[in-house]
């Protein structure tokens, strides 16, 4: 009898039990890092050690300043709040419909109003579970709401029926990153709350949000020939402009507001991605809505709303100034030929369309070069108007709704007082600021724009400049009705170089006339300095007091390079400093 055999079989046991217990250690250990965090929090476990040496060095280098994190969170979210006021535009208030009295009482309109955009795709999301909403943020400021209207909106049925549609975060697949769909509820939706309007009719807020962001571009409708991304399933596929149901909403609204049941109709734009804005002007959409004010109040973050409700209530008077050019048709920007993603013409050949995260068949031509937003259009305008060769049939009054840095404010400012000093190495811009207005205290924000002279050298060498160029930008404190504050705003004299590619491939600055203008956005910024050489401009919105300023530079070798030249600067006799309208 063979005594060895159980001793053979048990070593196989204990053999096989190891390797399955040595790959699950592998494979535990791997998944066990990649979620330390988690799982350190989850069982309350220590993830750092203090050791105290015995240097009395502050080592300390990052101070918090708080005393809990309950102290810092307050902070956090009146901060965010403070950011959202100052940073939000208005863009129009006709017939004083903004503020709103204190006591107002006013019905929240679009699937927007009760599920706004707080961020982004991607890393911009929020984290929304504590976030207030846009009635609590107006009840805060005395402002009653229309309760009926809201549980209408916050419905099962509605929230089922009626909620945008956007892509699940960074998708492995190209078609779940294009699926997006306004869906906003039909007017015939609204019917069980009509009864309600009268009483809540001192104005109907309605509130258009758009998502988009980080691995999520947005459909843009046919234009584009062989363009993937488009996967609408409403209206034009133009992510960008109205829906046919918030055309319905806007039509209607203004029936009731010519009955007499709202007094006035504001719209607030949640949106980061810049909205086609054709419906505020009824000489471009051919139809009036009878909207008296708009709001820019892009994504608000987590705790913002309540700064847009201060600024609706006018706790805070609007300060915010637009980061982007914002159009009557989107199309109009020479950028979107472009963005079009397509397919290589042999990519289905060799199988490079299959999805995935390792698609590899698509492509977008880049070749706008610097013209760019508001770059492209005030420089365009500029050609126009000076008479510029090739400048082509261009109309920038409908083209452009609001320009680059346009805000407008509760109250109205004067600019007086500009002048341009000279030092090594910077120019320093000073000016002084006055609130005209009559009502209201408010913060303005002053922009500081150039333009280069554009050269032969410059036509030569494919060297591009724009007609404006923002170069800084400051704001004042609060400043009540007849009181004034003196901005001083320091421009680098490197931020007025441009880049040679092809012959110096190094930054230059060329010989000529610069000019420096404080304006309220770039197209003001433009006129000014087209005003100061000359040109006469008809019907141009200008502010009431806007100064320009030239400095010309010693006459150099065409094309010399930056290091060289940056000591040669000189300052010639100002122009005439104030140009009024």
């Amino acid at each position: 009898m063979n005594t060895k055999k159980p001793k053979v079989r048990l070593w196989s046991v204990l053999t096989a039990l190891t390797a399955i217990l040595t790959i699950a250690a592998i494979v535990g250990n791997m998944i066990a890092n990649q979620y330390a965090t988690t799982l350190n929090v989850a069982l309350n476990a220590s993830t750092y050690k203090i050791i105290k040496g015995d240097t009395t060095e502050d080592t300390e280098y990052f101070k918090a300043g708080f005393t809990s994190d309950e102290e810092r969170e307050a902070y956090e979210a009146e901060l965010c709040a403070t950011v959202e006021a100052e940073g939000a535009a208005l863009l129009k208030n006709d017939n004083a419909a903004l503020p709103l009295a204190g006591s107002a009482k006013v019905s929240l309109f679009g699937h927007g109003s009760v599920d706004l955009m707080y961020g982004g795709t991607g890393s911009g999301s929020v984290d929304t579970s504590k976030a207030p909403n846009l009635k609590e943020a107006l009840e805060a400021q005395g402002i009653q709401v229309n309760q009926t209207l809201w549980d209408l909106y916050q419905s099962d049925s509605m929230m089922t029926n009626y909620s945008r549609v956007t892509p699940a975060s960074i998708s492995d697949t190209l078609e779940a990153n294009t699926q997006y769909a306004v869906n906003e509820a039909p007017w015939s939706a609204l019917s069980s709350a009509e009864s309600s309007f009268a009483e809540y009719g001192d104005a109907a807020i309605v509130v258009f949000s758009r998502s988009g962001g980080e691995g999520a571009d947005l459909p843009s409708g046919a234009n584009g020939i062989n363009d993937s991304w488009i996967s609408g399933s409403e209206g034009s596929g133009n992510y960008l402009e109205l829906s046919a149901e918030e055309i319905e909403l806007l039509k209607n609204l203004k029936a009731l507001k010519d009955n007499g049941t709202f007094k006035s109709i504001v719209v607030l734009i949640n949106s980061s991605n810049a909205l086609e804005m054709d419906f505020l002007n009824p000489a471009i959409c051919g139809e009036d809505y009878g909207i008296d004010a708009a709001m820019w109040i892009g994504d608000v973050g987590q705790t913002g709303i309540n700064g847009v409700g201060q600024l609706l209530a006018g706790t805070v008077t609007p300060s915010g100034s637009l980061v982007d050019t914002y159009l009557y048709d989107n199309l109009a920007n020479p950028a979107m030929y472009n963005f079009y993603t397509q397919a290589y013409p042999n990519a289905a050949e060799y199988n490079l369309l299959t999805e995935g995260a390792d698609v590899q068949g698509m492509y977008s031509v880049y070749q706008e070069g610097i013209y760019l937003g508001y770059r492209y259009f005030e420089t365009r305008y500029e050609d126009v108007v000076m008479g510029t060769a090739k400048a082509g049939d261009y109309d920038w009054a409908t083209t452009v709704a609001y320009p680059f840095g346009y805000g407008d404010s509760y109250t109205t400012f004067a600019y007086s007082n500009f002048h341009v000093t000279e030092s090594d190495d910077a120019f320093t811009v000073t000016l002084k600021v006055t609130n005209t207005g009559k009502t209201y205290s408010g913060k303005e924000t002053v922009q500081v724009y150039f333009q280069s002279p554009y050269t032969d050298y410059d036509k030569a060498n494919g060297i591009e400049k724009a007609a404006a160029e923002l170069c800084g930008f400051a704001k004042t404190d609060v400043l009540a009705p007849g009181a004034s504050e003196d901005v001083t705003i320091t421009v680098k004299k490197s931020e007025l170089r441009t880049y040679d590619a092809n012959n110096a491939k190094t930054y230059i600055l060329d010989a000529g006339d610069y000019y420096f203008t404080a304006a309220t956005d770039s197209h003001n910024a433009v006129n000014n300095i087209l005003a100061a050489k000359g040109y006469t401009l008809t019907g141009a919105k200008m502010k009431e007091i806007q100064a320009v300023n030239a400095c010309r530079r010693d006459a150099v070798a065409k094309g010399v390079k930056l290091e060289e030249a940056m000591d040669k600067w000189q300052t010639m006799d100002q122009l005439p400093a104030e140009y009024r309208s």
